[in-house]
């Protein structure tokens, strides 16, 4: 993988992860009525059935998967059109 395309698909990886985890949140909160477990709040976690802790990090862990995919084959596309075509960029 050529260098610009690995920053470019960290810094997209980062970002959509941020984003996926706050809409994860929001969306966990909305569907159950608690908040979400968060490594922050360890009295809350501790609060919380295991069943729910780990239904929680396995949601969180299929959204982190599938954002870091988008992000890498987005990356490859943008970096792919503009060595193709460095005039348009």
């Amino acid at each position: 993988m050529k260098p610009l395309a690995k920053i470019l698909s960290t810094v997209v990886s980062l970002v959509a992860g941020l984003i996926g985890s706050k809409v994860l949140s929001s969306v966990w909160t909305k569907v159950t009525g608690d908040d979400a477990p968060s490594s922050k709040n360890k009295d809350a976690q501790a609060q919380q059935s295991l069943t729910r802790v780990v239904t929680f990090a396995a949601i969180s862990a299929g959204v982190a998967a599938l954002a870091n995919a988008a992000a890498q084959r987005g990356a490859q596309r943008i970096v792919a059109r503009a060595t193709s075509n460095p005039e348009e960029v």
